[in-house]
């Protein structure tokens, strides 16, 4: 399909990074064991953890009640008290215990490290919990898992990470095959002496550890959904979205966002590293990715509560953002006017500003006027409406700073929530969007695209599906939003293109996107990991890749799982009729198949519901193929592996471990007929006539008809798996069929004696086009929020 098209390798490096309230009892921490398990077992995993709950806040009581031994022991043996509950309830009580002896002894040294002021150690005990106690967890589970201090590897040097020497140290500490799991928040100065990383610094801490080992991606586990649009807690309409541009989440960083800090995204800044944030409480939902490059831009509002000004001179040595990195705290630089530079900053760190900037010989004046600033991060369309600024007269706006990129309210009280869902629908009007990429241009894939047209303004008050590009073995035309109307026209104007352009360019095509696969190629189907990786959903009328060795396949139901991906590939057996989706909604509701039989070729049915005596069977074969009812060469039909592969299809829907080979097949072509060319067939063709005569002859005899059948049976854990033409009675459901049908007989626990039968046109560019077209609904249905898609079987 693409040039040297080559097969993908899973073998990557993932960081996961799980935060407080991730790890709040004994239940999220199995929850986040279950998610560190269902990774894919070829990559590499780093897990960066926080402290459990608010364990980091009761060691801070502690400091604060250094002075006061009563009140700090008083408080030490509640933390521990907690801690020791928060293990039992963990681990079996042989684990727990080496887990508490550790905890018994680092709560121990709490009294001297506090009249030493070593105030970071005392609170690097909540991460050294968790560390420990989750990679006991994960032996537990017959994982290989290590606890690693970050103080022993990760050095920085006046708040900048030293990567030399924290690479040196790790590589000293790494284990080949084992799940290491790092304590977040803390880190060693050049002195050797314990420092903590801030606000958000386990984020911080699993963003270094990616730079450090090369991550393929970073994913920052909390308790929200995505990076959305607003505050859904004060905007119902927020949008989640699935993908931000790494230049609008440092803005939003910058801006003081709660999710994001500025100084997470930075050890990955110019690097091919990923950032997603997901919800560890809602892991099936795929979250949002960051993404170095990526088309368009999104469009968001966000809030800052008590802020305050201080101008500038412009000509200073100092930036805002080196500002914020001694605060720990966010200063939004605004667009300059005229020789002064105005920064924007909490109130609560104006003082410690000012001391700052006068350690740097900087005079700064500090309006002391407290505001409520909302900001808007402009998105594609940077014009700001009329309509947003008359929502927001009437609420007291004090000033108003604008540039290319974002405008800045200052208010002088915060805005309700009605006035912020108002002010988000003038800013942010959102009809979702989803790209499809289409493979393929035969007829059907013609058909298909035809048909996207008509679907396109059909849901336009839904949904926008933009074409975001087409290709075949010799063109490629990869462009957002194109017209579908001159696609034709657009496409033989195209290159060719390799499959490293064609994933990059659908790794930085916004999400949600989908590829439609409607070629042949076993290549193409092999690239389904690359595809899923750079955030496509993959819907498939190609069989090879539901066919390939199994390893491969299961390659590709990984990539799924680990990106949370749909592969769709209802087209691949049965066109048009819904099969694997009856299949996948008998299974979720608790049935038990135990066989799948029937007729899966469509030209096989119409020869054998054609063939009469009348005339030799050639003759029909050639009547079927000047019609276009075969391939190009009727021997590929005839020889029965397409119904080998559609058989394979259904099995590994049942989750059944089968290769191609496993299943039993008889052609429909005596032996050495498919041997040599057409013409060397067609000189031979009397072998097949007369061996479908006398069958034909034997099944009137008995008032039997020919069909070929495949059949998969499933009892008592034994599976049997066949392919091959047999008499069946007139009053068979495999009988009463009409040429070029399909039929699929299901049994099962609930269909048993009456069997579940599905039929009708198993070929035909239009049903197979609207086959495509049924599962491209499933995407569009799941993102306008109606319907959720049915368990994947695996």
């Amino acid at each position: 399909m693409l040039k040297n098209a080559t097969q993908t390798q899973l073998n990557t490096t993932q960081v996961h990074k799980f935060g407080g309230s991730s790890l709040a009892s004994a239940a999220r921490f199995s929850a986040v064991a279950d998610i560190i398990q269902q990774q894919d077992p070829q990559h590499q995993l780093w897990v960066v953890v926080s402290a459990p709950g608010d364990t980091t806040d009761t060691l801070l009581h502690i400091i604060a009640c250094a002075d006061d031994t009563v009140s700090r022991d008083q408080a030490l043996t509640a933390l521990q008290k907690q801690l020791q509950q928060l293990i039992t309830a963990a681990l079996p009580a042989a684990d727990a215990t080496e887990v508490s002896v550790k905890l018994k002894h680092w709560l121990a040294e709490v009294p001297d490290a506090l009249t030493q002021k070593r105030f970071n150690d005392v609170l690097a005990i909540g991460e050294l919990v968790s560390t420990t106690l989750l990679s006991a967890i994960l032996r537990q589970r017959q994982l290989s898992a290590t606890a690693l201090d970050a103080r022993d590897f990760l050095r920085l040097k006046r708040h900048q990470p030293d990567l030399t020497q924290s690479t040196a140290l790790l590589s000293t500490l790494t284990l080949p095959g084992h799940i290491h799991v790092v304590t977040g928040y803390i880190a060693r100065d050049e002195k050797g002496r314990s420092i903590t990383l801030g606000r958000n610094g386990s984020d911080y801490s699993a963003t270094l550890v990616g730079a450090l080992v090369n991550a393929t991606e970073v994913t920052i586990w909390t308790d929200v959904k995505a990076i959305y649009s607003a505050d859904p807690r004060k905007v119902v309409a927020a949008i989640p979205y699935q993908q931000v541009s790494w230049h609008q989440a440092c803005q939003l960083a910058q801006l003081g966002n709660p999710v994001l800090h500025a100084r997470t995204l930075a050890p990955l800044s110019g690097t091919q590293t990923a950032l997603r944030v997901r919800s560890s409480y809602e892991p099936q939902l795929p979250g949002c990715r960051v993404v170095q490059q990526v088309a368009g831009r999104q469009s968001f509002i966000t809030e800052l509560n008590d802020v305050t000004l201080l101008t500038l001179h412009s000509d200073i040595a100092l930036s805002a953002e080196r500002l914020a990195l001694e605060l720990q705290q966010p200063v939004i630089s605004l667009p300059q006017q005229g020789d002064n530079l105005c920064w924007l900053l909490p109130t609560a760190c104006a003082e410690q500003a000012l001391a700052c900037l006068a350690d740097a010989d900087i005079h700064a004046v500090w309006d002391t006027q407290r505001y409520c600033a909302l900001a808007w991060l402009k998105g594609a369309d940077p014009v700001l409406p009329a309509q947003a600024d008359s929502v927001l007269q009437p609420h007291a706006v004090l000033h108003r700073y604008e540039n290319e990129q974002q405008v800045i309210w200052l208010l002088a009280r915060p805005l309700s929530s009605d006035v912020l869902q108002q002010v988000h629908q003038q800013l942010i009007p959102h009809t979702p969007s989803l790209r499809v990429v289409v493979a393929g241009t035969g007829n059907v894939g013609t058909e298909f695209l035809s048909m996207l047209m008509v679907q396109q303004k059909r849901l336009s008050t839904k949904v926008q599906l933009q074409l975001a590009g087409v290709l075949n073995s010799r063109q490629a035309l990869l462009a957002d939003n194109l017209d579908i109307s001159q696609w034709q026209l657009l496409l033989a104007q195209s290159d060719s293109c390799c499959p490293q352009q064609l994933s990059a360019y659908l790794t930085a095509l916004p999400e949600p996107k989908v590829l439609v696969d409607i070629t042949p190629s076993q290549a193409f189907a092999r690239l389904y990991p690359d595809f899923i990786a750079a955030g496509c959903d993959i819907i498939s009328a190609n069989k090879q890749g539901v066919t390939l060795p199994e390893t491969e396949y299961l390659q590709i139901k990984r990539a799924g799982q680990f990106h949370n991906k749909q592969w769709l590939t209802n087209t691949t057996c049965g066109a048009g009729i819904p099969v694997q989706r009856t299949l996948q909604e008998l299974i979720s509701a608790g049935d038990n198949i135990t066989e799948v039989s029937g007729i899966f070729s469509g030209t096989l049915s119409w020869l054998l519901c054609q063939f009469d005596g009348s005339k030799p069977f050639s003759d029909f074969v050639l009547d079927a193929r000047q019609a276009g009812l075969t391939e190009p060469d009727p021997r590929d039909d005839l020889s029965g592996k397409d119904v080998q592969r559609k058989l394979l299809v259904l099995a590994r829907e049942l989750g059944i471990s089968l290769e191609l080979d496993d299943i039993r097949l008889q052609p429909l072509l005596p032996v050495g007929l498919e041997n040599g060319s057409w013409q060397d067939f067609w000189a031979r063709r009397s072998l097949l006539d007369a061996e479908l005569a006398q069958l034909l002859t034997q099944a009137k005899a008995g008032g039997k008809v020919l069909r070929y059948v495949a059949c998969l049976s499933i009892r008592n854990g034994s599976v049997r798996a066949d392919v091959s033409l047999q008499q069946v009675s007139a009053g068979h459901a495999l009988a009463a069929i009409a040429p070029c049908d399909n039929v699929f007989v299901i049994r099962s626990d609930w269909y048993n004696d009456n069997p579940l039968v599905l039929k009708g046109p198993g070929a035909g560019k239009v049903v197979t086009a609207g086959g495509l077209h049924t599962d491209l609904a499933v995407l569009v249905n799941q993102l306008t929020g109606k319907t959720k898609l049915p368990a994947v079987l695996t």
